[in-house]
């Protein structure tokens, strides 16, 4: 392999490595790095020496910069894409800049594209810089980027940004309904990916001196994106994999019969069929391991003297409903600090959607929600998460390859917002290791508070059912709630299991937390609820202490059972 050979390569190392911050860490699934690449290239052939005359590192910065917002673009246009559509989109993009070039041959050069002087000279008399890029100079260049990049990535992974991009990827309803602003986050990965796919393309025109459609069309898009499938999901340097497999691939196509440039597709296409297959019977031959349950029966806690006095969420006369059907009809409840508040009533009647009513997950028709005496206007769960109102899904959701440790720390992400975290931790500031040591401190103790401190470092999917299901809420908890909403939290626990839940949930109260469980074991309810509210199609029946609901002919009727 060349000089030239070899720097072409790692410029497009760093076009997959930014790829693969999007693809493999964040969870997005985008087909559009081509375009970046173009803009980065074809922005600094125009800018730069023989186009605008600009100085060649000032166009590499622009056209960088151009990139970086055109993907900021992207992300706020699809910020409500997923999956196959988020990706279509970003290879319409792909397509769309393609097209361009080629509609414009007086500005992009059309088919033959644009030509410039190589090898190019940086020139600086600023920085006293009068420096020949040869290939040997573009090879140091090229490999310092890559591994800076691969530096930075490994770093921010494994700091505070790395646990958002974990929920991005794996969860993210649940990214949303823990506090973490998902738009947010994605608009800056989508940014650091475009900025990286446009720095390659920078690197590869000032290498080469010519920048051509054919060279950044929708295939260079896939081919990226099959680097990327191709190194993996846990090592950033997968992509490096991925990129000699695409450097070979020239080769292959050119001993098959019929045109070189339809070879490469239909390889590439191949590739990633190949690639997708493998890792769809990986991911099936992985199997769950079911631990046993572990821990003996723990007592329970008396209920606490708690200030009786605190409404920390008041619904007033909520309705809301699903086309014509009305899943809530004047519905009004009090959460109160230190108090357990149970929400029961038949399939159908209404409690799942006033809990997400109350998490801000639904907009209600009419009503309003009050947290600590402030209506809630701004929809989205992320706004109650700040106010101190967390929900747990009514499924079991985990996040994997995330031990609890980690996911509970996610959730201490998700409540508050610290704007320059990601940049301290990456430069290893003293504040940042004073964040890490409370985080870490913070995380202990909550699991400690519920119980999941024998298994805080194991493999979630080692789990069991019931520790999963407390791992939710310590997850919820962790984002500094103070009201906790909990759908369901019993479902497919054992009986050990649920003492342990009424274990952790009394003692929640214990600690001033209000908290609202919607359930169906009459026998948890009765232990550990202060208050039961009973619906039925999406109305209050009847509402007080346990043994009164128990004893009202209504609820007897809709939902116990007359005796």
């Amino acid at each position: 392999m060349s000089a030239v050979e070899l720097a072409q390569a790692l410029w497009l190392l760093v076009a997959a490595l930014g790829l693969a911050l999007s693809v493999q860490h964040a969870g997005l699934p985008v087909l559009g790095q081509g375009a970046f690449v173009a803009v980065g290239g074809v922005g600094t052939a125009l800018l730069g020496p023989g186009g605008r005359g600009w100085p060649l590192l000032v166009a590499a910065l622009v056209s960088i910069l151009a990139a970086a917002v055109l993907g900021h673009l992207v992300a706020l246009a699809a910020s409500r894409l997923e999956g196959a559509y988020l990706a279509l989109a970003t290879w319409a993009l792909a397509w769309l800049v393609y097209r361009m070039m080629l509609a414009f041959p007086s500005t992009f050069g059309g088919a033959q594209g644009l030509v410039r002087q190589s090898p190019a000279h940086l020139v600086s008399p600023w920085l006293g810089l009068d420096l020949t890029l040869t290939p040997a100079v573009h090879v140091v260049v090229a490999a310092v980027t890559c591994a800076l990049v691969v530096v930075a990535g490994i770093r921010m992974t494994r700091g505070p940004a790395g646990l958002d991009l974990a929920a991005l990827r794996e969860g993210p309803e649940l990214a949303a309904s823990l506090g973490i602003p998902v738009a947010a986050r994605r608009r800056a990965v989508l940014t650091v990916t475009a900025a990286l796919g446009a720095l390659s393309g920078a690197g590869t025109v000032v290498l080469l001196g010519l920048v051509a459609p054919a060279d950044v069309s929708p295939l260079l898009s896939l081919q990226l994106f099959v680097a990327v499938l191709v190194g993996g999901t846990t090592s950033w340097w997968g992509p490096a994999l991925g990129v000699a497999l695409l450097t070979a691939l020239p080769h292959v196509a050119d001993a098959l019969p019929g045109d070189a440039e339809r070879g490469r597709g239909v390889l590439t296409a191949a590739l990633l069929v190949v690639v997708l297959l493998v890792r769809r019977v990986l991911a099936q031959g992985r199997r769950t391991a079911a631990a046993a349950p572990r821990g003996a029966a723990v007592p329970d806690l008396p209920h606490p003297v708690r200030d009786a006095d605190t409404v920390l969420l008041r619904a007033r006369s909520i309705t809301a409903s699903y086309g014509s059907l009305r899943a809530l009809d004047g519905v009004t409840l009090e959460l109160w600090s230190g108090h357990v508040h149970a929400l029961i009533g038949p399939n159908g009647s209404g409690k799942s959607t006033l809990i997400k009513v109350l998490s801000g997950e639904l907009e209600p028709d009419s009503g309003e929600v009050e947290v600590r005496g402030t209506t809630m206007t701004a929809p989205g769960p992320e706004q109650r998460v700040l106010e101190g109102v967390a929900a747990t899904p009514q499924r079991t959701i985990i996040l994997p390859g995330l031990t609890p440790e980690r996911q509970v720390a996610v959730g201490l992400r998700g409540g508050s917002r610290p704007r320059q975290a990601v940049l301290r931790h990456l430069l290893a500031t003293p504040s940042s290791r004073v964040a890490a040591r409370r985080t870490a401190s913070l995380v202990a103790e909550l699991l400690r508070e519920t119980r999941l401190t024998p298994v805080a470092r194991l493999d979630p999917a080692e789990l069991t059912v019931g520790e999963q299901r407390i791992l939710q809420i310590a997850r919820a908890l962790a984002t500094g709630a103070r009201v906790l909403l909990l759908d369901e939290p019993a479902a497919g626990m054992s009986s050990d299991e649920r003492t342990t839940l009424r274990h952790v949930l009394r003692r929640l109260a214990g600690n001033g937390i209000a908290v609202l469980l919607v359930e169906h074991d009459m026998t948890l309810v009765n232990a550990v609820a202060d208050h039961v509210t009973v619906l039925d199609a999406g109305q209050v029946i009847a509402t007080g202490r346990p043994s009164e609901v128990r004893a009202d002919p209504a609820v007897q009727r809709a939902y116990l059972g007359t005796p």
